[in-house]
């Protein structure tokens, strides 16, 4: 019997847990380190490069002097080292995503309206070993005494390509007035329909070595109606798929 358990267990398919994402924190005031960051990481990133499209980033857990730059114009990641030497900042790795940038442009249609791409702050797992970035496409629309915001998510390997997850509801804005006279600012305790959302991603376990992660999405998103104080929200909870995520309410969406 004992024999026929260490058999058994000798053809057992691995299962390997996912990782959870790797989260980038901001840098608070970049310029106690360096007055003059922007200019420097530029130079390290695809020219030509907009000094005012960079973020600079703490990767949780890396070691000191560890950072991460996310720039928007071009589109971009570099893991960089801080020195205390005349050195500075030194290029380590860089993951340019361009050329993915300009493929978004050339298949979004005129009727379209233009979105602003950007990098978020963390990669996500894709298989063990491999990960990826969110792309994020956001659009904005302006309204009387209100406004939204709207972002999804191409979710792109670090060695670039095609993307593996697209399309997907990342976050959500929107402010709606809901007070037009000067005696309904006075005696509604809320002058706004407002809403948020967010996406939150579960990663399952891999059946077998190299193979990708089961991502599982859920949509989290608030809303405060009309007359209600700010302490009194909806909060709804919705499990979707890259098939469905229309069941995202994402804030009523771009209109």
């Amino acid at each position: 019997m004992k024999k026929l358990l260490l058999l058994t267990l000798s053809f057992a398919v691995p299962v390997l847990a996912a990782p959870s994402a790797q989260v980038f924190d901001a840098v608070k005031k970049p310029e106690s380190l360096d007055a003059q960051w922007r200019a420097r990481l530029c130079a390290l990133l695809p020219q030509p490069c907009d000094v005012q499209q960079l973020g600079l980033y703490r990767p949780r857990g890396a070691a000191p002097g560890d950072y991460v730059v996310l720039s928007a114009e071009p589109l971009a990641m570099a893991r960089i080292k801080r020195s205390t030497d005349a050195a500075g900042w030194q290029l380590d790795r860089l993951h340019d995503f361009s050329g993915y940038a300009q493929s978004l442009k050339k298949d979004s249609g005129a009727e379209q309206p233009e979105a602003r791409l950007s990098l978020a702050p963390a990669l996500y797992p894709l298989a063990e070993g491999k990960w990826a970035v969110a792309v994020l496409q956001t659009v904005s629309e302006m309204y009387s005494g209100g406004g939204a915001s709207f972002d999804t998510a191409d979710f792109v390997p670090l060695e670039g390509g095609k993307a593996v997850h697209e399309d997907i509801p990342f976050s959500c804005f929107k402010m709606i007035r809901a007070c037009f006279s000067e005696k309904e600012y006075k005696t509604s305790k809320h002058c706004h329909d407002e809403s948020n959302g967010s996406l939150r991603i579960a990663y399952g376990e891999a059946a077998k070595p190299g193979a990708p992660y089961e991502w599982q999405y859920t949509w989290l998103q608030s809303k405060w109606p009309q007359n209600e104080p700010q302490s009194v929200a909806t909060t709804t909870r919705i499990r979707f798929t890259a098939k469905t995520t229309e069941r995202a309410d994402f804030c009523g969406g771009p209109q």
